[in-house]
């Protein structure tokens, strides 16, 4: 059984960790960014998902 420090080090787990953390930062951008209030909304439920959030809260 790996311990949480060797399962952090494993190189496949850094690159899911960095993969997940570039989504949330690239749609936490667009959430505040993106030209229409549709596309604002669709990109703040997308970042909630992606933070297991439910959407329905407020």
């Amino acid at each position: 059984m790996l311990t949480l420090l060797e399962l952090i080090n494993e190189p496949i787990s850094a690159t899911v960790i960095a993969t997940h953390s570039l989504t949330v930062a690239t749609t936490a951008l667009m959430a505040v960014l993106a030209p229409s209030a549709e596309r604002r909304k669709e990109a703040r439920m997308v970042l909630a998902l992606l933070l297991g959030r439910d959407r329905n809260d407020q």
